[in-house]
């Protein structure tokens, strides 16, 4: 397989990177857990090939296992569709035909008639596009640190006790809109276990799993003999009460995995769209299928997030600390025109609960690094802003936005400082250093940003717009500032 140790430069230039914009003396591990997380494991797909190092301040390796959570959905899609490339099921297929008689009590217990109808008529499709109506959007898990019975799925359904979630029920028409429902996987799971007429763990093994080689992922409950297996924590230093959780809603959150295994999906899916003689893992047709756009950013379990259309992805946290997110380039249906890396892809593992952050600025500042494009926010996800790039990167793009600014209420302007390099004053404070952002281009509009840039010593970025306005980005926050010339 293309698999190999960590014999890339990329991952020296990464830790050179994190650790240049943090005076160059503290470890990149050390960095990482200030920020959030005490182990990030990354994998990095170039040309088919995947690298894989782990920054850690504990004991885990590139072998370890962390919980997937969400990305349980689109690696479960990906072998439902096999099913599908089998006839063993269609994508309009109605799970009024599909699921066993008390599932379907289940589901539509104390509706109307019509209503019972309308469950009847959703489709794997819609349920795979999270526009099936369903409702529950995620699943918390259960405790291993008690003696509590963990529930069964149709338990979970019906949320009764020991079921720690509602009921899963209609809660808008089928195929209307999109709504994340982790609800219509569960209903998922239990058609894929009536038609394989196996458990779900034995059936992803045998379908997915084991084909593509994914030699460190499973289903099931994490083994006792499993002793590589990273534990949850709420941030860089404090452990979670539970070291993992379990998750009877097995397709919708129990994958455990490494990002090096991920990204052997990923290869898949992408091989699968460029074989026009349909000897990828799926039909190529299938593969384009699924990686349509529905609804908004969804596709059938991907996200497919931004206007170029250029990465497929999905990510993935839960209770309490589990943040993940993988993401693959290709050439899929819609895309914008911007130079597509073939094969290349990446794949990042935390277990903190504030994982997310290191999550983001190792995202952007890979991609950064390798000159591919950017991986824009999916739906649902807070922007976080990106690691300083090291300061002998400053460009001269900056300068033609030399002058006074303005965002109505402020007065802003970007100057040259003694030694000619740029720097931004707002208000009557005086001028603030700035940095190169570790981040690709930004696209907008089908036109490239000059330079993203960021304040030195803040969590403030600044877009050089080719509107020739200024944007300004605070923090974790989806709001900007505006500015125009004074």
């Amino acid at each position: 397989m293309l698999v190999r140790p960590n014999t890339s430069t990329i991952f020296s230039q990464l830790d050179e990177l994190i650790r240049s914009g943090n005076g160059g003396n503290t470890s990149t591990a050390s960095v990482l857990a200030k920020l959030g997380t005490p182990c990030a494991s990354v994998a990095i797909m170039e040309d088919g090939v995947i690298s894989s190092h782990c920054f850690s301040t504990g004991q885990e390796n590139t072998e370890t296992v962390f919980q997937a959570c969400s990305i349980s959905k689109p690696t479960f899609a990906v072998a439902l569709l096999k099913l599908v490339d089998e006839g063993k099921l269609e994508l309009d297929s109605r799970i009024g035909d599909l699921l066993p008689q008390d599932v379907l009590d289940i589901l539509t217990k104390d509706t109307s008639a019509a209503l019972s109808s309308a469950v009847k008529s959703i489709t794997i499709a819609q349920l795979l596009s999270h526009t099936s109506g369903l409702s529950q959007g995620g699943f918390p898990g259960y405790s291993v640190l008690d003696n509590a019975r963990i529930p069964t799925l149709r338990e979970v359904l019906t949320g009764a006790n020991p079921a720690n979630t509602l009921d899963v029920h209609l809660q808008g028409f089928p195929g209307q809109s999109y709504s994340y429902s982790g609800g219509g996987f569960a209903v998922l799971q239990i058609i894929f276990e009536t038609i394989t007429n196996k458990d779900f763990a034995s059936a992803m093994q045998d379908i997915l799993l084991g084909p593509l080689r994914m030699t460190r992922s499973f289903y099931h409950q994490l083994p006792t003999q499993e002793k590589n297996a990273a534990k949850c924590h709420w941030n860089g230093y404090t452990p979670c009460e539970d070291a993992q959780r379990v998750n009877p809603e097995q397709a919708a959150a129990s994958l455990w995995t490494t990002p090096s295994d991920l990204l052997k999906l990923v290869r898949a899916v992408q091989q699968s769209l460029q074989r026009s003689d349909n000897t990828g893992f799926l039909r190529q047709e299938t593969a384009k299928t699924m990686l349509t756009v529905v609804e908004q950013d969804v596709a059938l379990s991907w996200f497919i997030p931004g206007d170029l259309k250029s990465v497929f992805s999905h990510g993935g946290s839960n209770w309490p600390g589990f943040r993940t997110y993988v993401a693959g380039y290709a050439d899929l249906p819609g895309a914008g025109k911007v130079k597509i890396p073939e094969n290349c892809g990446i794949s990042i593992m935390t277990n903190a609960f504030e994982g997310d952050i290191v999550v983001w600025k190792l995202l952007q500042a890979i991609a950064y690094l390798k000159k591919w494009p950017e991986i824009p926010l999916p739906l649902g996800y807070t922007r976080v802003l990106p690691f300083r790039a090291p300061k002998e990167e400053i460009g001269t793009q900056w300068k033609r936005w030399l002058g006074n600014w303005t965002c109505g209420k402020k007065s802003w302007s970007i100057e040259a400082d003694e030694n000619g390099h740029p720097a931004i004053r707002y208000d009557q404070l005086p001028p603030s250093p700035l940095v190169q952002a570790a981040m690709s281009d930004t696209i907008r509009d089908g036109k490239t940003q000059a330079t993203n840039m960021m304040v030195d010593g803040l969590d403030v970025l600044i877009y050089f717009c080719e509107d020739d306005t200024i944007e300004i980005v605070k923090g974790r926050g989806q709001k900007t500032t505006k500015l125009v010339g004074a």
